[in-house]
């Protein structure tokens, strides 16, 4: 199924927020994602994500920090792991993951039914294991919407997919 925009996510929804749209919100590297965020604040609509997908954008939000600052060529892990030292300077990236906990989303506890239902959406998707943790939360908690930049989602039957246009 093609992907909508962001800006086509009807008021009242109730959307699973990707940690991509986390990331690039809190950073403002989309003022898509942003408003998005902002409309979820204010009630406009259920932004619903699960711990351990705020949990992967506070760790992106960290490799992204230490990018910028210059502590590692690239964001990955490895890199960031090897510079270790330079981990307890680290402070932005958990300010912005403290605003996402500010705002009104709910996180969802990860469950042994969510785990087991997500081996399925990996076998019918080729989903990736978080990615198959969303979808299957999605089914679980009868969420229609998933607000995501990742296209493998495409490959998951039966959701709606809103997209930034601006990345």
């Amino acid at each position: 199924m093609a992907a909508q925009t962001l800006a086509e996510l009807p008021a009242r929804s109730r959307v699973f927020l990707d940690a991509n749209i986390m990331v690039y919100g809190i950073n403002g590297a989309s003022a898509e994602c942003s408003h998005l965020l902002v409309r979820c604040s204010h009630w406009e609509m259920d932004g619903i994500s699960l711990f351990e997908i705020l949990n992967e954008a506070s760790h992106k939000l960290m490799l992204g920090e230490a990018k910028s600052k210059g502590f590692i060529a690239s964001e990955n892990a490895a890199a960031l792991r090897r510079q270790f030292r330079v981990i307890p300077r680290l402070r932005d990236y958990w300010t912005e993951t403290a605003r996402l906990l500010d705002l009104n989303l709910l996180f969802l506890p990860l469950s042994d039914s969510i785990v087991r239902d997500a081996q399925r959406e990996r076998s019918r998707g080729a989903l990736l294991t978080n990615d198959s943790m969303i979808v299957a939360c999605m089914r679980r908690y009868g969420i229609p919407a998933l607000a995501t930049s990742d296209r493998d989602f495409e490959r998951a039957d039966g959701i709606t997919i809103y997209r930034p246009s601006d990345l």
